[in-house]
């Protein structure tokens, strides 16, 4: 039980771990944690002083940063810097049922009525796991024709005053616009082919510090390439990479060549020209976004 031990009890333990296996030592923010971590530094120091007779350089080796809450805000800060209001919606949609078992029954009598596809509630958006965004969306992707044909057409049947709840105005408003359907393909997207594979691997059991490195190089190295120019990128090692002043035109893709997949391009024919432009300015920005979170 330690929920109330001390930094000196905890670091004990840790240090006697050490003695007999070793291990990792890894910390979020609070305070008693920071104790932990100089009260062992303290402790090696003096260890190895006694063994050597002399005051080491070094005590415990630093690796910086974890690297799963790096990755996390950096997919966070590149989706969050904009208007597009990804948890918002997400929020509107899970909350709009999550009070209500009529809205849920109702939902289900919808999908009866379309004779298509099999109903399923929203799942629950937590903004402090950004990263999770993506079985979210899935589920929203899933349903989107299912919640317009609830939204637009079942509910204003079945309930005249449904106009004038504001949430319902909100949700839409968003499934009115083809907009909120693109960028919901496009952060899968992202989830799927860039972040997603080394937050799982970041997440095993054993220790991984000597290929830290290597994995997060990767994962900046798939973030540039999806926007900036090949040749910029192919054979460069990660110092020359960070040399590249990502903010310039000249050196980023253009709309054409974007990596946004497949299915989000598709869904792009049916927006106009302008909203396709704005669309691919805000990519370049999410994108842009994340290298420098990254690089930081």
């Amino acid at each position: 039980m330690l929920g109330h031990a001390t930094a000196d009890i905890i670091g004990r333990h840790k240090l006697d771990s050490l003695k007999s296996d070793g291990i990792d030592l890894c910390r979020d923010n609070p305070n008693v944690n920071k104790a932990v971590e100089t009260m062992i530094d303290k402790e090696l120091r003096s260890e190895r002083e006694k063994k050597t007779g002399r005051a080491p350089a070094n005590g415990l080796v630093s690796i910086g940063s974890c690297p799963l809450h790096v990755i996390h805000n950096a997919f966070k800060h590149g989706f969050t810097q904009n208007e597009w209001q990804v948890e918002d919606i997400l929020y509107e949609f899970w909350f709009f049922f999550s009070r209500s078992s009529a809205r849920r029954e109702d939902y289900l009598s919808a999908v009866e009525s379309i004779g298509d596809g099999v109903g399923r509630f929203m799942k629950r958006f937590v903004i402090t796991r950004w990263i999770e965004v993506g079985p979210v969306i899935e589920r929203v992707i899933d349903q989107w024709s299912i919640l317009k044909e609830y939204f637009l057409v079942y509910l204003p049947k079945i309930n005249k005053n449904i106009i004038n709840n504001d949430r319902w105005k909100r949700i839409k408003n968003q499934l009115d616009q083809q907009q909120t359907f693109v960028r919901f393909q496009f952060v899968l997207y992202v989830y799927r082919h860039i972040f997603s594979k080394p937050l799982t691997w970041l997440q095993q059991s054993e220790p991984l510090v000597h290929m830290l490195f290597e994995e997060c190089s990767d994962l900046f190295r798939n973030v540039l390439i999806s926007f900036i120019k090949d040749d910029l990128i192919m054979n460069k090692t990660v110092k020359q990479l960070f040399s590249i002043a990502l903010n310039s035109q000249a050196n980023q893709k253009p709309d054409s060549k974007l990596e946004i997949g497949e299915t989000t391009r598709n869904e792009l024919k049916e927006m106009s020209t302008n909203d396709k432009a704005t669309f691919f300015s805000n990519v370049r920005f999410i994108y842009l976004s994340i290298s420098v979170s990254i690089h930081q």
